[in-house]
């Protein structure tokens, strides 16, 4: 076997050079500079680098408790000029037509905000990838498939506590559910850079007027299967997050698949409205003690509406932990649907069960 020197050579200079550059961003660490590590690591590497990208999710993680957040302000929730106050149903806008404006009308003023065509279609078609590899990746790693520990599309960093669960059919995992993004350092660098490349962390800087964070348990990546028109859960995220008038939230769910309205892949049934008050639950016909009843959401809906909105692979939508939402399920629906879903806190009051996650 003849082994060609010269691919050995840059072999070991990338691992030498990957070397020098995790040792630096340790040393900025370990001196309280967080924001620069993070950088040097984000500017330097490339999704498939996999011990930087792993390293790189725990130095997000552990950055949030060692930094300095500013105090809350009290301009929350903050003005907006109404501009989508004759607009029926959620509105809408283009990707390139999505500013700081628009997004406070539209999730303060109406509940929510669809933006139209903001991944383009060479991204989506690799973040469906993305989401089955890291699935099949997490099965194989439960079923202790040899050289699944290995596998870097799944590997949970030891920064992260506890884990989601999933059940379907008696069957602990599948590949269908979601999986925290941060259990996949490759689909946590593509995020966020994605995130960085169509200015995300700026428009939620201005809208929460103070940086965001991202967080462990809210930020996903998920394949939902058709339901055969079984119901799903109304819930509101402020249920679950604390204190829901004390935390400040952008929630960005971006679809991957045609899905809702006549699509024949499950999509979202949203109230829509402002209403920033957290609803009774597991009273009133609701199955469960975090769920609302559907008696309660049908008086709701006589002043707000159910929507069940027709997305396209690449729309999103904005709204925040005061919205009424739940998987819309038909009987019409014969596809998976793909989706990401990035909960954004203000750094200031996000909870830290939720482990925030600087970006």
């Amino acid at each position: 076997m003849v082994i060609d020197g010269s691919l050995v050579s840059v072999q070991d200079a990338e691992t030498h050079a990957n070397s020098e550059l995790l040792e630096q961003a340790n040393q900025l660490a370990n001196g309280g500079d967080y924001r620069s590590a993070i950088s040097l690591l984000e500017q330097a590497g490339t999704y498939d680098d996999y011990p930087l990208a792993q390293r790189l999710i725990e130095l997000r993680i552990q950055a949030y408790s060692k930094m300095q957040w500013p105090e809350p302000h009290d301009n929350w929730p903050p003005a907006h000029d109404n501009r989508f106050a004759d607009v029926n149903g959620f509105p809408e806008v283009a990707a390139g037509e999505l500013d700081v404006g628009a997004l406070k009308a539209g999730i303060l003023g109406k509940g929510g905000l669809i933006v139209r065509g903001l991944m383009d279609s060479e991204r989506i078609e690799k973040m469906r990838e993305n989401i089955d590899r890291v699935l099949q990746a997490r099965v194989d790693s439960a079923n202790e498939v040899p050289g699944a520990d290995s596998n870097p599309w799944y590997r949970r960093s030891p920064s992260v506590q506890g884990g989601p669960v999933q059940f379907r059919g008696g069957v602990r995992y599948t590949t269908i559910g979601s999986v925290w993004s941060v259990d996949s350092p490759p689909v946590t660098f593509q995020l966020i850079e994605y995130y960085r490349k169509i200015g995300i962390p700026e428009l939620l800087t201005s809208y929460f007027g103070e940086a965001p964070v991202l967080s462990v348990r809210k930020w996903v990546v998920r394949c939902a299967a058709p339901n055969n028109g079984a119901s799903s859960g109304w819930h509101q995220d402020g249920y679950f997050l604390g204190d829901a008038s004390a935390i400040r939230t952008a929630n960005l769910w971006i679809a991957l698949t045609d899905c809702g309205g006549d699509a024949d892949a499950p999509g979202l049934e949203i109230v829509g409205g402002g209403e920033r008050k957290i609803y009774e639950t597991g009273t009133r016909g609701s199955p469960f003690n975090w769920t609302v009843g559907q008696e309660l959401v049908d008086e709701i809906a006589q002043t707000n509406p159910v929507q069940c909105p027709r997305f396209n692979a690449g729309d999103a939508l904005f709204f925040d932990h005061f919205n009424l939402h739940r998987t819309g399920f038909g009987l019409n629906h014969t596809k998976n649907r793909y989706a990401i879903e990035s909960w954004f806190f203000a750094g200031s009051t996000a909870p830290l069960k939720q482990q925030p996650v600087v970006i």
